[in-house]
């Protein structure tokens, strides 16, 4: 009597579930804060950040305000694309913090303590749920029109 593949599929399993606890799957991520950019978020959000109209949000016209107003933070954290990130809360630390230097432009808060690992994982245990509509309360009370037509 042959077994299938079925019954080697719980311990494949097991065993690279004990390889990436164990650290020995290498994560795909440089050790550049703007290359990874570049490389997980720039390809739809645009080298600038403008993002594609209906499709992806700017960076450049958002970031900034939305640290303005209470749940901005935090929700820049949980935004899909971002808590679902391949990059490490290190690497993803570092991104945000990039982008809160390079997007957040004369919006952003000059008391604004960087993002931290530690934040950045905290916020990936509770991703967001309903994204669009929370996105669009954080941009009515950031002062920006919510864009309806925008599906993301």
């Amino acid at each position: 009597m042959t077994r299938g593949c079925g019954a080697r599929a719980p311990f494949a399993a097991a065993l690279l579930a004990a390889t990436f606890a164990a650290g020995a799957i290498e994560r795909p991520e440089s050790s550049s804060p703007a290359q990874n950019y570049l490389l997980f978020c720039g390809g739809c959000h645009g080298v600038a950040g403008s993002g594609v109209p209906h499709r992806v949000p700017a960076l450049n016209a958002t970031v900034g305000r939305f640290l303005r107003v209470e749940g901005g933070r935090e929700l820049l954290l949980r935004f899909p694309g971002v808590a679902n990130s391949q990059l490490s809360d290190g690497a993803l630390a570092q991104v945000m913090n990039l982008c809160v230097t390079r997007f957040g432009g004369a919006d952003r808060p000059a008391d604004l303590r960087p993002y931290t690992a530690e934040e950045v994982h905290a916020a990936r245990q509770s991703p967001q749920l309903n994204i669009k509509r929370h996105r669009a309360e954080l941009m009515l009370r950031a002062g920006l029109p919510p864009d309806e037509a925008a599906d993301y």
